[in-house]
Order: C-alpha cells, then sequence, then structure tokens
C-alpha cells in the first residue's frame, strides 16, 4: 500500500488552487487516523475509497457495519485532531 506523501501533495495544493476555484480533496493514501489527518492539514476534504473497500472485504454481513463504523471514527478523530 502506498502512504500519503504529505509534503508532495501539499507543494502542488497551491497549484491547484490558482487554477480552480472548487475545494481541493485528497484522496491517495488515507489509509489511517494518521493520514487521514495529514491530508486534512493541507487540503479542503480528505477521501476515503480504498481503505474502506478493503474493510469491506475482510468482514462478514455480521461484522461490517461495526467494522467500518470503527474505521470511520478512527478517520474522523485524525481529521478532527489536524484542524
Amino acid at each position: 500500500s502506498t502512504a500519503l506523501d504529505v509534503h508532495a501533495v501539499a507543494a502542488r495544493i497551491p497549484e491547484i488552487r490558482a487554477v480552480t476555484g472548487v475545494p481541493v480533496g485528497v484522496g491517495f493514501g488515507i489509509r489511517d487516523a494518521q493520514t487521514a489527518g495529514a491530508g486534512a492539514q493541507v487540503a479542503d476534504a480528505v477521501i476515503v475509497g480504498s481503505r474502506i473497500i478493503e474493510e469491506i472485504e475482510r468482514s462478514t454481513p455480521d461484522t461490517v457495519i461495526a467494522r467500518i463504523g470503527t474505521l470511520v471514527s478512527e478517520l474522523r478523530r485524525g481529521v478532527d485532531a489536524a484542524v
């Protein structure tokens, strides 16, 4: 898995903002509270896709809701701590 390179992302954000008037989201390498927080520090949004799919694949029908809830809560704590 590829972790978020927050320095590389941060370096590109001003360039992206210069050509668009919409919020900028970071969506590559967001896997846990730490990477969600790092993304929140440099962008307007943190987008999580593959990590949620991985958690669904690891779950059973009986555990999927709880496992996704735990993951999303962890990601949220990371974002909240960063902003």
